[in-house]
């Protein structure tokens, strides 16, 4: 399959949804690179993304994000784990459309809820279900442009990642078809 991989894969979805943990073992069974624009801004800026959020703002932390994943997306055949609002800019979601294959961890709230209040190291920390339900109600929209969706609730990793794989064989084989027939 990894011949058929023409671009790069972008990991989206809602904060706890298991971006980088799904994100690393995948890139590891694929044999790419992994790269995670939260500790790419992180490393750069030397402070933690909660801390980035309160000293400097969700502003420049946006414009960060968009610039990381810019940069990155010009690496070739990564895969990329964004930030959970990332893919809810235009510029961003159209950017990732256009130069990358985007999978959607679609995740429900009790899952994402557990996730995220076993830290306090997230942006948003009202970790009350209804705030998390609101977050997901706007973002399934938005989250659902994303070329390829894989449910991430309750699954273990591996499970997830096999899934992803599956998807992405038929994904691929599709749009080399359609490519052929042009």
């Amino acid at each position: 399959m990894r011949n058929l991989l023409r671009k790069p894969i972008v990991l989206v979805g809602m904060m706890g949804s298991g971006k980088s943990t799904i994100g690393k073992r995948l890139a590891y069974k694929l044999n790419l690179q992994f790269y995670d624009s939260d500790k790419i801004i992180e490393d750069r800026d030397g402070l933690s993304v909660l801390d980035i959020y309160d000293y400097r703002g969700e502003e420049y932390f946006r414009e960060q994000e968009e610039k990381t994943i810019r940069e990155v997306l010009q690496y070739g055949v990564v895969v990329l784990s964004t930030g959970g609002g990332s893919f809810f800019k235009e510029d961003v979601r159209k950017l990732i459309k256009e130069k990358a294959i985007s999978i959607w961890l679609k995740t429900n709230v009790e899952t994402i809820h557990e996730r995220i209040s076993r830290r306090n190291t997230r942006p948003i920390q009202d970790h009350n279900i209804e705030a998390i339900q609101k977050l997901v109600d706007e973002g399934d929209d938005i989250y659902g442009k994303a070329d390829i969706t894989v449910e991430s609730s309750d699954m273990e990793a591996h499970f997830v990642v096999d899934t992803i794989m599956g998807k992405l064989k038929t994904y691929l084989e599709a749009n080399e078809k359609k490519l052929a027939s042009n």
